[in-house]
């Protein structure tokens, strides 16, 4: 018995010898027979935007996923589809159940992002968005991801621009000849845009008696200063801006049909008294393109976007529409309108993901790292420095000819604004500077800016189709001529509302009210 219990004692005292030599070797990892797990795979997304060729492109795109790689262990593929087709592609994949993960999008051009959103086609990032790209959620106004939400949850991540989003309109001015004249524009500072027209009204015509050859102010078929601008009156489009249905800001709970306004008859007489004094083109009603007189640095006064103006930061080098900053056409600016983040700003420009896709958190992932780390992004936006694109010895951008350029679609892709002013192809010299000084600006009042009343709301055609359809007719006929002065609107003014009522403006305007009504109470 005892010799049987020492062999036992021994036995088990070798096999505890031999479990402890071999979690030594485990733990030392000595073994070459024991091999460590693999390596995650990558995980691929497949990415989709509107963008021509673009030379050298996988040359970039290798090093930018070499960045991805290391940072979120995803790569990154990167379809570009011609602007052309991109609509019809995304909505075709989407409808066919087509794999794939990211995609631009948009509220217009046919790219549907209410309609998809709508129909689920794309995830619902509200819960998500604080998790996986929370400085990418914290950097946006609230007005922003109030405008990619449908029934109150968010479907995209908005691409928020080193120019911000508040939009406050205004005129620009020959910066000589207000000068030469004696014109001060600084007094159109937030008149109404009656006000404003009456008041540059007589510097046309001292313009034009000095510079016969120019033109006083733009005017076209194609574009209408009341009819495509609601903000200058003061008003936003309820659904389609094309079509009869706005609100006043002042009372935004009524909708009207803007045309019965007396501001849309006021301007026509203003209109129609700059053209018999020639201040507009004589073929103004019909022109489509008047791309080659801003080139040529014709107009004289022109509608203007851009802000802070020259009265909010005087040093601003600016110049006449499509004209170079060398001095040639330089220009002032005046706003005339409120700060307004407009209905349509969040969908404008947009990423949405695919709600079958695999990979929702992770595409989230790569949105994040797109947005703030700015090596990457300007890496896929910008090229390589020095080989892409240089710093001239004034300091300007200047990308080199033939080499890898973006064809500036950077906005389809992220976000291009940075608190550090460090994403985007600022001049490294004055220029720069300012430019950065005005952005400043504009992201601050970005955040208390007012709020389109009409954000998020979309309006179903459907049950008006007929009419829209008809006063849509209506209106390409007769809008361009009381725009553009060519017509007396004492005599067609009252003709074109009197084919509107015909066409079923009213039934227009009561089923936009009906549809407003209904989803101000559902909010």
């Amino acid at each position: 018995m005892k010799r049987f219990s020492a062999i036992l004692l021994s036995v088990t005292m070798l096999f505890t010898m031999m479990l402890t030599g071999c979690g030594q070797k485990e733990a030392g990892s000595t073994d070459d027979s024991i091999t460590a797990p693999a390596e995650e795979k990558l995980v691929e997304l497949n990415f989709y935007m509107m963008n021509s060729p673009v030379n050298e492109f996988d040359r970039i795109m290798k090093k930018a996923n070499e960045i991805i790689a290391k940072e979120i262990n995803a790569k990154l593929n990167l379809i570009l589809v011609d602007s052309s087709t991109y609509a019809d592609k995304m909505n075709l994949m989407i409808n066919s159940g087509d794999d794939w993960d990211l995609g631009f999008t948009a509220s217009w051009g046919g790219i549907n992002f209410f309609e998809n959103a709508a129909k689920g086609a794309y995830a619902d990032l509200t819960d998500l968005l604080p998790k996986f790209a929370p400085e990418t959620y914290s950097r946006i106004p609230e007005g922003l991801w109030e405008g990619v939400k449908v029934k109150d949850r968010i479907y995209a991540v908005v691409n928020y621009q080193q120019w911000g989003t508040s939009k406050r309109n205004g005129f620009q001015f020959r910066k000589d000849l207000a000068e030469e004249t004696g014109f001060n524009w600084e007094a159109v500072k937030g008149k109404s845009t009656i006000e404003a027209l009456e008041m540059i009204g007589p510097f046309l015509g001292d313009a034009l008696n000095k510079h016969p050859e120019m033109i006083g102010f733009e005017t076209s078929s194609t574009y209408s200063l009341f009819a495509n601008d609601p903000l200058y009156w003061n008003m936003e489009s309820v659904g389609d801006m094309s079509i009869p249905g706005w609100i006043n800001l002042d009372n935004p709970d009524k909708v009207i049909n803007q045309y019965e306004t007396e501001d849309f008859a006021k301007f026509s007489e203003i209109m129609r008294d700059w053209f018999l004094k020639g201040y507009v083109r004589k073929d103004g009603a019909t022109v489509k393109d008047t791309t080659p007189d801003r080139k040529a640095g014709k107009f004289v006064a022109e509608k203007n976007y851009g802000w802070p103006d020259s009265i909010d930061v005087p040093e601003q080098n600016l110049a006449m529409s499509m004209m170079p900053k060398d001095g040639t056409a330089p220009a002032v600016s005046v706003s005339n309108t409120r700060t307004m983040i407009p209905a349509g700003a969040g969908s404008t420009a947009a990423i949405a993901i695919n709600s079958e896709s695999k990979h929702i958190e992770k595409a989230l992932e790569l949105i994040e790292l797109l947005n703030t780390n700015d090596d990457l992004y300007k890496l896929i936006t910008l090229g390589e420095e020095g080989v892409d694109y240089k710093y001239n010895e004034d300091g300007a951008y200047t990308p080199v000819e033939g080499k890898y350029s973006f064809n500036w679609n950077e906005w389809q892709i992220g976000q291009s604004y940075s608190p550090t002013f460090n994403r985007a192809q600022y001049d490294k010299n004055k220029n720069g500077e300012t430019q950065k000084e005005i952005q400043t600006f504009v992201y601050e009042t970005d955040k208390t800016a007012d709020i389109s009343p009409v954000t998020g709301f979309v309006f179903d055609p459907t049950p008006i189709k007929t009419q829209l359809a008809n006063c849509s007719a209506v209106i390409t006929e007769m809008v361009p001529a009381l725009s553009s002065g060519s017509v007396d609107p004492e005599k067609v003014l009252p003709d074109f509302l009197k084919r509107l009522k015909t066409a079923g403006v009213d039934d227009i305007i009561k089923e936009k009210q009906a549809q407003y009504d209904s989803w101000k109470a559902n909010k």
